[in-house]
């Protein structure tokens, strides 16, 4: 009898330690599912990280420079976040929702005669570097597109005697104030300082401007602006109606209030 008690103390025991352990308030909260935008952003984020660790990349910076290519908000305006599905065609931005929506996009947009695009994570422009990708698709795969980010940085830092700073600089642009725009806003990001429209104006902000950015928020509602198709034909919402619908959401004023008409002469 006395062996049965002793059994039961020591089970008693065993599971007031387990519960001990257990943090205070019961287990922790099971997270909530990851929703379609941040799905689609994460892809772009496990890409990068593996392209750094295989080019030897410093932590963070390949990261950087896709936050100033690719970066978009996802939840809320001040969550920018890389995306696998952006196109910039001709200094237009577009992010569309999905892998094939871009690959429609990109045929419809080729058709059209659009001159220059850079798609993807990376943002790799498809005409200055014509071998990168065998087939549009594997362009928009972000595994293959930081990989090719990656390896472009890694032969620019080669080039530059070993020096990042000048690598990340002629990851945009070779002439000298174009690189050194860019090297600042890439350290802003890395840094962590958000620029408001009067700096130098990310690929997202510019497309929030001209309403190609579909944007759901969330916390506080949402915004809905349809992506413009590469076609001259429907209906698309105006300079104005796009600064109504964001402009009390951005922290700094548009530079250029589009509801004013410009006076002529």
């Amino acid at each position: 009898m006395r062996a049965v008690v002793l059994a039961v103390l020591l089970a008693l025991a065993a599971l007031g330690s387990a519960r001990a352990e257990e943090p205070a308030g019961g287990p922790p909260p099971v997270a909530a599912p990851m929703s379609w935008d941040e799905r689609q952003a994460a892809e772009c984020n496990a890409a990068i990280a593996g392209a750094e660790a295989a080019y030897d990349i410093p932590h963070g910076l390949l990261h950087s420079i896709a936050m100033v290519e690719s970066g978009r908000p996802i939840s809320a305006l001040g969550d920018v976040r890389p995306w696998p599905w952006t196109i910039n065609a001709d200094g237009d931005g577009y992010f569309l929702q999905s892998k094939a929506a871009a690959l429609a996009w990109m045929k419809l947009a080729f058709a059209r005669g659009v001159r220059f695009t850079d798609v993807g994570c990376m943002q790799v422009n498809l005409q200055y570097h014509p071998h990168a990708f065998a087939l549009l698709d594997e362009a928009f795969d972000p595994v293959a597109n930081a990989d090719y980010g990656a390896r472009f940085l890694r032969e620019l830092h080669d080039q530059a005697g070993g020096n990042w700073n000048v690598a990340v600089g002629w990851y945009h642009s070779q002439t000298p104030d174009l690189a050194q725009d860019y090297r600042e806003k890439v350290a802003a990001v890395g840094a962590g300082i958000v620029r408001g429209i009067g700096g130098p104006e990310p690929l997202y902000q510019r497309a929030l401007r001209r309403g190609t950015l579909r944007l759901a928020l969330a916390h506080g509602g949402s915004i809905v602006l349809r992506i413009r198709q590469p076609s001259r034909s429907g209906n698309h919402e105006t300079a104005c109606q796009v600064a109504v619908m964001i402009g009390p959401l951005l922290n700094s004023p548009l530079r250029v209030n589009p509801c004013v008409p410009r006076r002529e002469g």
